[in-house]
């Protein structure tokens, strides 16, 4: 189906959504649990102060859980669809990439910093980012997700480059009882959730139980094998546990373990070097924090974290290369990435309040990562790091109109060294609903010790020494920087209920780390060919290749553009929700001399990445609709333009529909609803060769609170 025939599908639905409202508007109730409009919320995830929306000093946006469970998402990545500048891929065999505003060439996401009730979900096995498989969270127990757009490294360290997400999961008091869900569909969808909180003494606990299983894409495109079949299916499970546990009238410990694990099929058919092959990953986290509130606003609060990742996906590979003589030799090796990581957090938080004008917060922050991979480091030693952090940030209201933050981080880095990220932010209230902010933040990224220390060589069995090395640790890399303007507004019409907030900014990295082809250092003039690049040197030579990737501080970086989304509820029975974003990128090789260059078109290949790593436009609608009967519709519409995705990997302009409906219904004293959900509504995968979407893929779901 084409893009045209999807555009009037979403306009139809959108018509009969819009009929449907009119037609129920009579009759909607005006019941507290339909009210979606309300005051706008309290957030901590940008200061780590509590603050009204509005005085924040950041662009935020909050989904929850009306929104959550409306869009009929399987997976948490799918959410940040409904963020302004975030773009997400759909699952494959590659599995999600989540980026905002592009730059991210990697295959997991190290520029956003993402939670859970406050630990870091970084993994240094995953090179220092987020394996989104393996989030140790279910859909069901998340109160809201509060997504900040903009730098925050501030507030939370090194990995909030370009934003912070943070998962916020409901208090165990709030799970009483039993929960089972499921979802069965097409591609082979099975998915099962139960659910159990109770009392055991003082404590609430919360158990929760989940599996997640689907066949994966129905077909994929190759430029040399055409459609085929792929080897796709997944298998997910996840267990977690939560315990509050009061210990006075001012002191509160929480306890979290969790444990996540997937088994997905990957590879290629009649592929040599990525052959069919299961990829197992699992994670096991455990969180123990202890809260004091002081009184007057004032708290404390000590967490400490520990998280153990581990990953395997062994497979047997045939490479060919030809020796000093010019004589092919075929060699089988054994490749396994795969490798295991542990890492241990502790932090300390004050909350004061100074004055009637001046309220505070700083903490410490302690971090030990260490990563054993002998794919990535061609070693069977641990790679480790330390991290030690001081941050704060002050709040200083001179009157009813202004409001002035001021924050910063100091970060030591065992790979990076110093670090000093300051952030400043004006709020001026042109009047209790409308609000101008400005803000001027600087933030940075230490390299993934894969980046720092990482040295991919392939020595298989028959051969004396390596041959072949795809990554290679050059020496001098420094962390990336970034320097952000903006310029907000927020503002309300509660006579209307809209609201309207609007983000422009200016993001400007000197030294943006790439990862290129890079000419490995040689011995002698003589080793290299016409292009400069090392070729068989010797009988000495390691490497009959000349180049491998490595991590540079290449590009100088410049993102400009504006974003801003609209809340809309016409009547007690409609919510609407709008978002687009405008980005353009220019980039520029700070040295083309040290990139490997073959063929004459690697720098432009380079900057391509990077000025086309997100689409200029994009835009996201959710209407949910409360029709007679309680029966709930939603219809949830993006919009993307072209873009780069991973290396050599782009999607061509496209638009994407789901849609849900969903019933509430009693059995006995027990809540019950019955939902029928289709993603990928208005596409089929026939004619969208260049296109990283997602098979349409429907399923009826069913859940029961008793």
């Amino acid at each position: 189906m084409t893009c045209k025939a999807s555009g009037f599908n979403f306009q139809a639905s959108l018509i009969a959504v819009a009929v449907a409202s009119l037609l129920a508007a009579p009759v909607a109730q005006a019941a507290e649990e339909d009210m979606f409009f309300s005051e706008l919320p309290i957030v901590a995830s940008v200061s780590r102060l509590p603050q009204a929306l509005s005085e924040a000093p950041g662009a935020v946006t909050v989904i929850d859980r009306d929104m959550i469970r409306a869009s009929g998402a399987r997976n948490f990545a799918d959410l940040l669809r409904l963020v302004p500048g975030f773009q997400v891929t759909p699952p494959n065999q590659d599995g999600a990439v989540v980026a905002y505003h592009g730059l991210s060439n990697e295959e997991y996401t190290p520029r956003v910093q993402v939670l859970i009730d406050g630990r870091s979900q970084y993994s240094p096995l995953f090179k220092s980012g987020v394996n989104w498989n393996l989030l140790p969270v279910v859909l069901e127990n998340i109160d809201r997700i509060e997504v900040m757009r903009g730098s925050n490294t501030a507030a939370y360290g090194s990995n909030a480059f370009l934003g912070v997400v943070n998962i916020i999961t409901l208090d165990s008091s709030q799970t009483k009882g039993w929960m089972v869900a499921a979802n069965h569909g097409n591609a082979s969808i099975r998915d099962e959730t139960i659910r159990w909180g109770g009392k055991a003494g003082a404590a609430d606990v919360r158990m929760t139980y989940r599996q997640l299983a689907d066949d994966g894409f129905r077909k994929m495109f190759d430029g040399s094998l055409g459609w085929f079949d792929p080897h796709d299916s997944r298998h997910n499970q996840l267990f977690d546990l939560r315990v509050d546990m009061p210990l006075s009238d001012r002191d509160e410990l929480r306890f979290s373990l969790s444990h996540a694990e997937e088994v997905s099929q990957y590879g290629r058919p009649q592929s040599t070097s990525d052959p069919f092959r299961d990829l197992s990953q699992n994670s096991t986290a455990f969180s123990a924090e202890w809260h004091r509130a002081l009184g007057g606003g004032d708290e404390i609060k000590l967490r400490f974290s520990h998280a153990q990742d581990w990953a395997s996906g062994a497979y047997n590979e045939a490479i060919s290369y030809n020796n000093f003589f010019n004589q092919p030799v075929k060699y089988n090796y054994l490749n396994n990435p795969g490798g295991e990581s542990v890492t241990d957090e502790i932090e300390f938080q004050h909350i004061s309040g100074l004055s009637e004008q001046v309220r505070a917060v700083w903490g410490l922050n302690g971090k030990y990562a260490a990563v054993k991979s002998p794919y990535q480091f061609s070693s069977s030693a641990w790679q480790d790091r330390n991290s030690y952090r001081v941050f704060g940030n002050l709040e200083y209201r001179p009157d009813k109109n202004w409001l002035f933050n001021l924050g910063g981080s100091l970060e030591y880095d065992s790979v990076a060294d110093w670090m000093f990220d300051p952030r400043a932010s004006v709020s001026y209230h042109l009047t209790k609903d409308h609000t101008l902010r400005f803000v001027a933040s600087r933030a940075h990224r230490s390299p993934s010790l894969y980046e720092a220390y990482g040295d991919t060589q392939k020595t298989p069995s028959g051969a004396s020494r390596p041959v072949d090395r795809t990554y290679y640790a050059a020496s001098g890399l420094e962390p990336e920087r970034i320097d952000t303007l903006e310029i907000g507004y927020l503002g309300e019409l509660k006579a209307a209920r809209v609201s309207l907030d609007i983000r422009a900014f200016n993001e400007r990295s000197p030294n943006r780390i790439q990862i290129v082809p890079y000419a490995l250092p040689a011995s002698a003039f003589e080793d290299r060919d016409q292009f400069g690049l090392r070729v068989r040197p010797g009988n000495n030579a390691n490497f009959p290749f000349g180049r491998a990737d490595t991590a540079l501080n290449l590009e100088k970086v410049d993102v400009q553009g504006y974003e801003y989304q609209l809340r809309w509820q016409p009547f007690d029975s409609t919510r609407l929700l709008y978002g687009y974003s405008y980005i353009r990128t220019y980039a520029n090789l700070t040295d083309e001399s040290v990139v490997a260059d073959d063929r004459g078109n690697n720098t432009l290949k380079i900057s391509r990445q990077t000025t086309e790593s997100a689409p200029r436009h994009s835009q996201t609608a959710m209407i949910v609709q409360r029709l007679p009967y309680d029966v709930e519709a939603s219809v949830m519409y993006y919009k993307s333009g072209w873009m780069r995705w991973l290396r050599n990997s782009y999607t061509s302009p496209y638009e994407r529909v789901d849609w849900r409906l969903a019933w509430p219904f009693k059995i006995g004293n027990s809540k019950a609803e019955v939902a029928y959900v289709a993603q990928m509504s208005n596409h089929d995968m026939e004619g969208r060769r260049n296109t990283r979407i997602a098979n349409e893929m429907h399923w009826f779901s069913m859940r029961v609170d008793f």
